[in-house]
């Protein structure tokens, strides 16, 4: 489990980028720039956890890995 909590957690942060940006393109269509740009925020901010978070898990199985 410990070995895959790392890549869940990844795709977690995937999930709430994608839907977050869905969402503010959705709302950009709708109500314009200024009422959304907060959406745009929060997906970036989780695409900036889900490059930390992958570089984390492949930064630790590079350590792990047999010598």
């Amino acid at each position: 489990m410990k070995q895959k909590l790392p890549f869940i957690l990844e795709i977690i942060w995937l999930v709430v980028m994608v839907v977050g940006l869905a969402a503010a393109i959705h709302k950009t269509i709708d109500f314009g720039f200024a009422e959304s740009i907060m959406l745009y925020v929060i997906a970036g901010i989780a695409g900036l956890m889900y490059i930390w978070r992958r570089y984390m898990r492949k930064s630790h199985e590079k350590n792990q890995a047999p010598k």
